[in-house]
């Protein structure tokens, strides 16, 4: 059943359902015919009976009666009629139940009036519908039998049953013709749609699914599809981008260590002289290293690599990572300041992409603040939200350049000032933490003037006791 197309599945799924209405039809219309007749046949029973009776009450004795039974007899020879005294004497019959009689009723009537119908087999007539009752009158307690030939019924109903079964499988036949061509037609578009998207390769990104009704099922699903194929198209740019300038910044300090060896093996040199290439060599090196960590740790984020998240103290994280870089600040000539108090609250986070984060903001405001700089690192707990602040009295950037600066391998302009040790993936870096975090980062900067960069996380205030222990000591893995 799983091998055949949707085709014939809608098609023999929709003469299935035929099938079970046109039987349950028909057995409906059946039994109604059986209740019409049977009940059309005890009608007339009743109406014939009626007249006996009344032929009964109004004669004066049971030779008149006898008289008159004979002639309705007579004049109703459609109905086989008995009458008989006690039940067993036969009083007047038919003629042609004269010999065999009718049968007695397998209920018999009470003197109350009862009517007794039933279906009976009477010799030499075949199947009947009978109707007993008993009257009692001042010369004789009877018994009278009213009874008619349900042949005709029977026939009836044969051909009745004989126009279902011989229509029946032509119609269905016939319906599942029909459910086939309605659903060839209705899965048409379908095909044609899986033929145009056949068409859509890797290489062909820019072309769409054409939606000539979107609002109808197909065009949602052309609309889905399209959907899909702009993100796809989308992501496959921002691949084929990150690769070209990953492979940018790759080969431009492997130029850099290419030239240098071979100029310096070109003559004779001092000690001296090679040892300054070998160091010039190691920084290129060191530059290429942190590229790559920071390019692997991309490439993680984009697979979706789990963290392992934890509660941890981000206080005391910011406190840890804020005095290691305190040296590194005053190498540069500037200040680096911790601003009192710092809110003291858990974040449930890794702690090492939320320390590479605040090393890479730190990182940034030492590179790109003049000497004699400060830069101010701060923390707030407010409304179950934790705010961390990294703001420096550096250069800035200008306002045009800040809704890329998250952008992987983003180059500002040739005039700002760049540092042997910058790859251009820190603030991406930054921001794909905070996203892991469910958290956001935001930066405003004033060309002069100096940079602010807010990231905000969830977080709870710290709880007394010693829940919190391993939340601080968590943040102070290095």
């Amino acid at each position: 059943m799983s091998r055949m197309t949707i085709r014939w599945r809608l098609t023999l799924w929709y003469g299935a359902v035929l099938a079970a209405v046109l039987t349950i039809f028909a057995a409906t219309v059946d039994l109604l015919m059986i209740r019409v007749i049977q009940y059309r046949t005890d009608s007339n029973l009743d109406g014939q009976l009626a007249v006996i009776e009344d032929q009964i009450g109004r004669a004066e004795n049971a030779d008149v009666l006898r008289e008159r039974l004979a002639w309705q007899f007579a004049i109703h020879p459609v109905f086989e009629m008995q009458v008989t005294e006690d039940g067993d004497r036969a009083w007047l019959r038919s003629e042609r139940i004269a010999e065999s009689g009718l049968p007695m009723p397998a209920v018999a009537p009470d003197d109350h009036g009862e009517y007794v119908h039933e279906d009976v087999s009477v010799p030499g007539l075949g199947h009947c519908r009978m109707l007993s009752k008993s009257i009692d009158t001042p010369y004789a307690s009877l018994l009278v039998q009213v009874a008619l030939d349900t042949e005709m019924n029977e026939r009836h109903l044969g051909q009745l049953r004989d126009v279902f079964l011989s229509t029946g499988p032509i119609l269905l036949l016939a319906a599942l013709g029909c459910g086939y061509l309605l659903a060839w037609k209705a899965l048409s578009p379908v095909e044609k749609l899986a033929a145009e998207a056949q068409q859509i390769t890797a290489t062909r990104l820019d072309r769409r699914l054409a939606t000539p009704n979107p609002d109808d099922e197909l065009g949602r699903l052309a609309r889905t599809l399209n959907g899909m194929i702009a993100r796809l198209e989308r992501s496959f740019g921002e691949i084929q981008r990150f690769t070209a300038d990953a492979a940018h910044e790759l080969r431009s300090p492997l130029a850099a260590l290419r030239s240098e060896a071979e100029v310096t093996l070109m003559t004779d040199r001092e000690p001296a002289e090679y040892r300054r290439t070998l160091e010039s060599m190691l920084e290129e090196i060191e530059h290429l290293t942190r590229l790559t960590t920071n390019l692997l740790y991309l490439c993680r984020e984009d697979a979706l690599v789990k963290p392992s998240f934890e509660d941890l103290r981000l206080d005391v994280l910011v406190q840890d990572v804020t005095e290691h870089m305190r040296a590194v600040a005053a190498e540069a000539g500037q200040r680096l300041v911790l601003k009192e108090p710092i809110a003291a609250c858990v974040v449930y986070g890794d702690s090492d992409q939320l320390r590479r984060l605040l090393l890479n903001l730190i990182d940034n405001a030492v590179k790109y603040t003049p000497a004699d700089g400060e830069i101010r690192v701060g923390l707030e707990f407010r409304q179950d939200r934790a705010t961390l602040v990294v703001e420096d009295t550096g250069i800035g950037i200008a306002a045009e350049h800040i809704p890329h600066i998250f952008k992987r391998f983003y180059r500002i302009d040739s005039a700002r000032p760049r540092k042997s040790s910058a790859t251009g993936l820190g603030l991406s870096i930054c921001q794909a933490v905070a996203k892991s975090h469910h958290g956001a980062i935001e930066l405003k900067s004033e060309p002069g003037v100096g940079t602010r960069v807010i990231c905000t996380f969830p977080a709870r205030a710290v709880e007394p006791g010693r829940r919190d222990e391993a939340a601080t000591a968590a943040a102070l893995q290095a």
